[in-house]
C-alpha cells in the first residue's frame, strides 16, 4: 500500500483557506478565523491527523476501509485514491482500470489534484504495458480495448494514441500477409507461399514474427509433402479404369482435411468422380443398369457430380426393379425416379421411362384379368380375352406379349373348332383303305392354311397320299425292273418315266431310269469304239480305245471294254513294230500313242526308248509319252 506523502504545501494551503473563508456565513467570518495562522495551525492539525489514521490503519488491519464496498459518490477523494492505489498495485489490466475509475470523477480543483495525475499517469503507463504484452501475444482487439482505456486527458495518452497507430499498421500487414501465403497455398504455389510467409518476420510482433510464421511455415512444409503424395494419384487418374480411379481416390482421401493439399486432392477426386460417373453413364446407355449401378455406387460423391450421381443410381435401380415385370416393382421404380429435377441430364430419360412403366402396369393389369378370363379355355371365354387385349397397342411396352397370348388363345379356339376334322380323318383312314384314306384327306383339306392343326393337318396328308402313291406307283416300278431284267432296258425306262416327279417313288423311279440309261450308253459306246476298231489304223485303234473307256465300272460292259482296250493297244504296238523295219520316227509316234490305260503301254515304252537310241546314238533322256488317255480307265 503507498504512504501519503508527508509534505506539506503551504502555498496550496493557503488558497484552499481563502476558497473556504469565502464560502464561509458571515457569522463565521471573524477576525480570528480569517488569519492564516489560525488556518495553518488547522491545516497542520487535519495533516497530522490524516497521518495519525494513516499510521493507525496501518498498524491496525482491521481498521482498514473495504474498497469492494465503497460507495464512490459520497466516498472522500483521499479514500478513492487509496483505494485506486490498492487497485493498482495488483498490477492487472482490471484493477487497473478499476484505478482509473475510481479516481477520474475527483474535481479538477481538488487539493490533492497534482497527486491524482501523478497516479493516473503512471497507471496509464502500467495499462499501456500490459496492453502491449498482450498485442505481442497475438491478442490485437484486447490489447487495443485495453490501451483505450486510457483518459484523453494524461499525457500519456498521446504514446497510446501513437501505439495504437503503429499496432493497426502492424497487425494489418500481418493480416494481408497471412491472407496472401494462405491463398497461395490454396493455388498450390509453394514457393511462392513460403517466401511470403518470410516477410512476417520482419514485422514488429512477436506474434506474427514467430508463432504464426511457424504456423505457416508448418502449413506449406505438410501442404508441399501432401501434394507430392498426390502425384501417383494424378498418374492414376489418367487411366480411365474403374480401379485406377478408386485407386487415386484412396490416396487423395489420405490428405489430412487441415492441409492446404486438401483442395488440390479434392479436385482430384472431383476429377475422378467425373470420370467414373462418365464410365457408369456409359454402362447404363448400354441398358447394362447393374453394371452402371456397381459402377456408380463405388463413385465418390464430389460437389460437381452430387446430384447427376444420385440420379444415375436411382434410375439404375428403377431400371433394374422394373426389369421384373411386377406391377409392385413397376410402381417402386416409378417412385425411385420422382426426384430426378428437369434441370438434370437424365431427366428426359426418367420422364420416358416413368412413361412407359405407367403404360406397362395398365397393360399388365389388362393382361392379368383377360387371363383370368381366358382361364376357362371356352371359346366364347376366349374370344373375351382375345378382345380385351388387342386394345393394347404393339407399341406400349406389353404390346408384344398381348399380341402373343391373343395369338395362343386363337389357336385354341382353332384347335377345339378343328379339331372334329382330325377326329373324323383318323376314323376314316383307320380302315387303310384308298378309298378311306382319300376321304380322310377330304377331311382334313377342310383345316385352312394359317390355323392351329394346319400343319399337322398337311403332314398327315402327305403321309396318306404317299402311301397312296406308293400303292398305285409300286406294279410300275415292278413291270419296269421285269422289263430290264428281260433285257428290254428301253422298254424298262419307258415304264418308269410313268411315275411322275414328285411323287412317293419318284427319286427311286428316277435312280433305276438313270441307271438303265446308263448302261444303254456304255453299250452305244462300247458299239462305237468296235465299229471304229474296225479300221486298224493306230489313229481308229486310238480313237476306239478312248470310247470304250467312257463305260462305266458299274456297267456289266467293262469287262468286255476293258478286254477289247488291251487287245487295241497290242495291234497299235504291232503296227508300231512293222512300221520300226522302215521308218523308226514313225514307228516312234504311233507307240507313244498308245494310251497309258492299256497293257501294251509298258512294251511301246521300251521299244520307243530303242528306236530313239537307234535314231540319235548318243543318249538322250527319254521323253515321257504325254497322251490325251492318261487316267481315262485304270
Amino acid at each position: 500500500m503507498a504512504k501519503p506523502s508527508a509534505r506539506f504545501d503551504f502555498e496550496q494551503a493557503t488558497q484552499v483557506t481563502k476558497q473556504l473563508v469565502n464560502q464561509m456565513p458571515p457569522w463565521l467570518r471573524l477576525s480570528f478565523i480569517r488569519s492564516w495562522v489560525f488556518w495553518a495551525i488547522m491545516t497542520l492539525g487535519i495533516s497530522g491527523g490524516l497521518v495519525y489514521l494513516a499510521l493507525g490503519l496501518l498498524l491496525n488491519p482491521k481498521a482498514v476501509p473495504n474498497c469492494p464496498e465503497i460507495f464512490v459518490p459520497m466516498s472522500s477523494p483521499s479514500l478513492r485514491v487509496y483505494c485506486g492505489q490498492l487497485a493498482a498495485s495488483k498490477q492487472n489490466l482490471k484493477d487497473l482500470v478499476a484505478a482509473l475509475n475510481l479516481v477520474k470523477d475527483i474535481a479538477p480543483n481538488d487539493p490533492t489534484r497534482s497527486y491524482i495525475d501523478s497516479n493516473v499517469q503512471r497507471w496509464s503507463l502500467s495499462i499501456l504495458r500490459l496492453a502491449e504484452a498482450s498485442y505481442q501475444e497475438g491478442n490485437y482487439d484486447e490489447a487495443v480495448n485495453a490501451a483505450k482505456q486510457v483518459p484523453s486527458n494524461v499525457p500519456a495518452y498521446k504514446i497510446v494514441s501513437r501505439r495504437l497507430g503503429q499496432w493497426q499498421e502492424t497487425w494489418n500487414k500481418g493480416v494481408a500477409l497471412d491472407r496472401e501465403t494462405r491463398a497461395l497455398l490454396n493455388s498450390s504455389k509453394w514457393v511462392n507461399a513460403y517466401s511470403v510467409a518470410v516477410k512476417l518476420t520482419r514485422l514488429n510482433n512477436r506474434y506474427w514474427a514467430t508463432t504464426k510464421y511457424q504456423e505457416l511455415a508448418d502449413l506449406v512444409q505438410v501442404a508441399k509433402a501432401d501434394s507430392s503424395k498426390l502425384d501417383e494419384a494424378r498418374q492414376l487418374v489418367k487411366v480411365t479404369s474403374v480401379a485406377s480411379l478408386l485407386k487415386a481416390v484412396e490416396i487423395a482421401n489420405k490428405v489430412d482435411p487441415k492441409s492446404f493439399a486438401h483442395t488440390e486432392a479434392q479436385t482430384l477426386i472431383g476429377n475422378a468422380s467425373v470420370q467414373m460417373l462418365t464410365l457408369a453413364r456409359a454402362k447404363f446407355d448400354k441398358n447394362d443398369w447393374n453394371g452402371a449401378l456397381e459402377i456408380a455406387n463405388k463413385t465418390p460423391s464430389a460437389t460437381q457430380t452430387k446430384t447427376e450421381l444420385q440420379d444415375l443410381i436411382g434410375l439404375s435401380q428403377a431400371q433394374i426393379n422394373a426389369k421384373t415385370g411386377t406391377i409392385s416393382e413397376l410402381e417402386t421404380a416409378i417412385s425411385l425416379i420422382q426426384g430426378i429435377k428437369p434441370e438434370s441430364s437424365l431427366y428426359q430419360k426418367a420422364q420416358q421411362s416413368s412413361g412407359l412403366w405407367q403404360l406397362e402396369i395398365q397393360d399388365l393389369a389388362a393382361l392379368q384379368h383377360a387371363r383370368s378370363v381366358a382361364s376357362t379355355a371356352t371359346v366364347a371365354d376366349l374370344q373375351l380375352a382375345i378382345n380385351e387385349v388387342k386394345g393394347i397397342p404393339t407399341s406400349n411396352p406389353r404390346g408384344k406379349e398381348a399380341a402373343s397370348v391373343a395369338s395362343e388363345w386363337s389357336k385354341q379356339i382353332e384347335t377345339v373348332q378343328d379339331a372334329p376334322y382330325m377326329q373324323a380323318a383318323d376314323t376314316l383312314a383307320a380302315d387303310n383303305t384308298v378309298k378311306g384314306v382319300q376321304k380322310a384327306i377330304v377331311q382334313l383339306n377342310q383345316i385352312r392354311p394359317g390355323r392351329a392343326l394346319y400343319p399337322q393337318a398337311r403332314q398327315k396328308i402327305q403321309q396318306w397320299t404317299a402311301e397312296i402313291q406308293r400303292a398305285e406307283d409300286t406294279p410300275i416300278l415292278a413291270q419296269a425292273e421285269s422289263l430290264a431284267t428281260s433285257g428290254d432296258l428301253r422298254a424298262a425306262i419307258t415304264m418308269a418315266q410313268k411315275i411322275g416327279a414328285g411323287r412317293a417313288i419318284s427319286a427311286q423311279s428316277q435312280e433305276r431310269v438313270s441307271d438303265w440309261q446308263a448302261q444303254l450308253q456304255a453299250s452305244a459306246n462300247l458299239a462305237n469304239a468296235q465299229r471304229v476298231a474296225g479300221n486298224g489304223t493306230p489313229e481308229s485303234l486310238r480313237s476306239a480305245i478312248q470310247s470304250a473307256a467312257r463305260v462305266p465300272k458299274s456297267s456289266n460292259l467293262r469287262s468286255q471294254a476293258r478286254l477289247s482296250m488291251d487287245n487295241w493297244g497290242s495291234q497299235m504296238l504291232e503296227i508300231a513294230q512293222s512300221t520300226a523295219t522302215s521308218d523308226l520316227s514313225r514307228a516312234i509316234s504311233i507307240a507313244q500313242s498308245i494310251p497309258a490305260n492299256t497293257s501294251a503301254y509298258s512294251s511301246a515304252q521300251s521299244y520307243i526308248q530303242q528306236w530313239q537310241q537307234q535314231l540319235n546314238p548318243t543318249p538322250t533322256p527319254t521323253e515321257s509319252p504325254a497322251t490325251e488317255d492318261n487316267g481315262l480307265l485304270n
